[in-house]
């Protein structure tokens, strides 16, 4: 499938976001409040502003924008009607509970209740758009929704690390993050980082061994064999081999999943382990941005490595 930025960056900075609030409900239920003027001024701006940008860069992705709310109209079968209503409601709460927040300095239990149902709602309904297309088989698999809401919210909890740390070394001089607890705090990040890692490992070694369930015959209706296709058919393409097809080489895939390995999970845990050696809050702050730069080209393999069974039509060689 063709990566559409727009899909790449909603997934991804959505994705934080939800992970940010379910990494804040777990340190309220251990019982370890942080301190207002960090919710107020840092954290909850942060999650709007992603899920914002998010719901802004997945107008892009629409032919006609203006015609975005008829998308609610087919809430009863369709996993994007249901998505394009979560998502609005989860914004509007966390909207509420930064007000709660702000005038009264506590947010209530029913309200972080409904923020993490909503949270993990909207990743239920993100990853059913692509797990419900049984013809990729690529998403097919309840592992896509897994993986979104693991690597969600290893890489919210990530954030959340790394706005502690700009809060307390940077600018309030209140040591949210001290000596005594980087290393538990960062431990639990890499353990995050690792466990995605090994799912995503998974994922793609499932993928790797993946064939399509027609062949060249089925798809052209030529039932002699051997069949080999030499062209496309069109000079210019056409919106099946722009949209149904990424358009790179093997050799740029490889080196895209490389920076997803190393960006995304191995250099991130190396720098984290490294930092707490040196007690080094710098690091943590340059590990969260490989790991933001990884982050981004794995969800772009996700989209990248489906293959559309069209394309057993539309070959690379055309």
């Amino acid at each position: 499938m063709h990566p559409a930025f727009s899909l790449v960056f909603f997934t991804s900075m959505a994705g934080m976001a939800q992970g940010m609030v379910v990494s804040l409900l777990v340190l309220h239920l251990a019982g370890d409040p942080l301190p207002n003027q960090f919710m107020n001024y840092l954290a909850f701006p942060i999650i709007l502003l992603l899920l914002g940008g998010g719901l802004l860069a997945s107008f892009f992705h629409l032919g006609h924008p203006e015609r975005a709310w008829r998308a609610i109209l087919m809430w009863r079968t369709s996993w994007l009607s249901r998505e394009v209503l979560v998502m609005p409601s989860f914004i509007a709460l966390t909207v509420l509970a930064y007000i709660y927040s702000w005038h009264f300095s506590a947010i209530p239990n029913w309200l972080w209740g409904l923020l993490s149902i909503f949270a993990i709602l909207l990743w239920v309904c993100t990853a059913m758009i692509y797990q419900c297309i049984r013809f990729i088989q690529e998403w097919a698999h309840p592992m896509t929704m897994v993986n979104f809401i693991v690597l969600g919210f290893a890489s919210g909890w990530f954030l959340l690390m790394v706005l502690f740390v700009i809060w307390s070394a940077w600018l309030s001089g209140e040591a949210i993050v001290t000596t005594q607890n980087i290393a538990g705090v960062a431990g639990f990040t890499a353990f995050l980082l690792l466990f995605s890692l090994t799912l995503k490992l998974w994922i793609w070694k499932r993928n790797r061994t993946l064939k399509p369930k027609s062949t060249l015959q089925s798809a052209t209706g030529i039932q002699q064999t051997p069949v080999r296709q030499i062209s496309m058919g069109m000079m210019g393409g056409s919106f099946n081999t722009r949209e149904f097809f990424h358009q790179q080489s093997n050799f740029f895939i490889a080196n895209v999943r490389k920076l997803a390995f190393f960006g995304a999970y191995i250099i991130p845990v190396t720098l984290l382990a490294v930092a707490v050696g040196q007690i080094s809050l710098n690091l943590i702050v340059i590990a969260f941005m490989v790991h933001l730069l990884g982050l981004m080209a794995e969800r772009w393999l996700f989209f990248a490595e489906s293959n559309h069974p069209q394309n057993l039509y539309y070959q690379r060689i055309a």
